[in-house]
């Protein structure tokens, strides 16, 4: 069955990513795994690895055209099946309607925690599938107190469809991690804190958690 294959949002501030460059064209087979596109962000050119198996049936732009995140990258399905069905249904259910809860009172708002000084950047855990909702952590390559470029590999991430490499969009000190090896974060949720050395992360993640993150689990 053709499966679309959506543009992740690979870090924390992207919107779009251009498509620096096809590794497979429309007829070509693929493997979970084998990469498929390198693709521009705002922070770094990355290698994106394919979570399908079958045969490449649709790409959704050429080399130097952006694709939003969540659009059409590609689909990716059974060698002469139909796709044309998704692109026109965009691949989504129809939203269903729900019934809105009496609204309760809300108190005021706590005060809002200043970061403006801290010279550090939470990490999250990108969308890596259209389906991920969280990944594991298999593997660490970096500690606290190591230092890590852009584009340097710093985890490997099991995902709902195939374990991946993370590579950072930051430079830096990692200053925090936000699990252990085997243990889960959520999509969006805390992956590491990266910065100036003996940067505030506490007070970054408190800022986090005041902003509405309350799912976000954090450890030391």
């Amino acid at each position: 069955m053709a499966e679309i294959v959506r543009m992740p949002k690979m870090s924390d501030t992207m919107e779009e990513g251009v498509i620096a460059v096809w590794h497979k064209k429309v007829g070509d087979k693929v493997e979970s795994g084998e990469l498929m596109a390198e693709i521009e962000t705002d922070k770094a050119t990355m290698d994106y690895e394919s979570f399908n198996e079958g045969t490449v049936l649709y790409l959704g732009a050429e080399e130097g055209e952006a694709v939003a995140v969540n659009g059409i990258l590609a689909i990716v399905g059974s060698d002469g099946e139909d796709y044309k069905a998704l692109l026109n249904g965009n691949g989504s259910a129809p939203a269903e309607k729900k019934e809105e809860a009496p609204k309760e009172e809300k108190s005021a708002p706590a005060e809002k925690i200043d970061t403006s000084s801290i010279n550090a950047e939470i990490v999250r855990m990108p969308k890596m599938s259209d389906t991920m909702e969280e990944g594991v952590i298999a593997a660490w390559h970096k500690k606290v107190g190591d230092t890590v470029e852009s584009g340097e590999l710093m985890a490997e991430v099991e995902t709902d469809k195939a374990t991946m490499e993370y590579e950072s969009y930051n430079d830096g000190t990692v200053l925090y991690l936000g699990a252990k090896e085997g243990e889960s974060v959520k999509v969006n949720g805390i992956l590491a804190i990266v910065g100036e050395a003996g940067a505030d992360y506490e007070t970054l993640i408190k800022a986090d958690e005041q902003g509405g993150d309350s799912d976000t689990t954090v450890e030391e």
